[in-house]
């Protein structure tokens, strides 16, 4: 609760935002967004089990809502399941409010976001042949990802 209060208590305060709700569960957050259209829904991964958060991102983002993922942490493998199912922005839960600003204004315009630590996890699976095999890529596929993920990085560096 903490955590979603907090977070409703920034967006609350940023001119041009608007917190339409806020939800403590999967459950909870799918009743009160039936039927709303919402800009960007941000998803806690805390709390609920994986599995369930997972099903709830594949329902807003089929519904075409552009949705963030908040996290302490966050496995490769659901890294990449998140993006596949369309979660427009990855962050971690201790991202400065001034960043949290600018990723939802991008992810509201219809662009992506990857926070840090989720950029650096993405760098080594771009590269591993696994990561080939299960998104279907070739191998010059998959160096061409790894280059553009490693460019990203150093964008973020400088």
């Amino acid at each position: 609760p903490a955590v979603r209060e907090r977070l409703r208590q920034l967006l609350d305060g940023e001119p041009g935002f608007n917190v339409a709700g806020d939800a403590p569960n999967t459950a909870k957050a799918l009743r009160a967004f039936a039927g709303a259209r919402p800009d960007v829904v941000i998803v806690t991964l805390s709390g609920s089990p994986l599995t369930r958060t997972m099903r709830m991102l594949r329902r807003f983002t089929t519904a075409g809502t552009r949705t963030i993922l908040l996290a302490n942490a966050i496995e490769k493998t659901n890294f990449a399941q998140a993006r596949q199912l369309g979660v427009a922005g990855i962050l971690s839960k201790d991202t400065a409010p001034q960043l949290l600003f600018e990723s939802v204004r991008s992810v509201a315009a219809g662009d992506g976001w990857l926070g840090r630590a989720a950029a650096d996890d993405l760098a080594p699976m771009a590269r591993s042949r696994s990561a080939a095999d299960r998104f279907g890529l070739t191998n010059r596929e998959m160096e061409v990802v790894a280059a553009v993920v490693y460019s990203f990085l150093n964008t973020l560096k400088n």
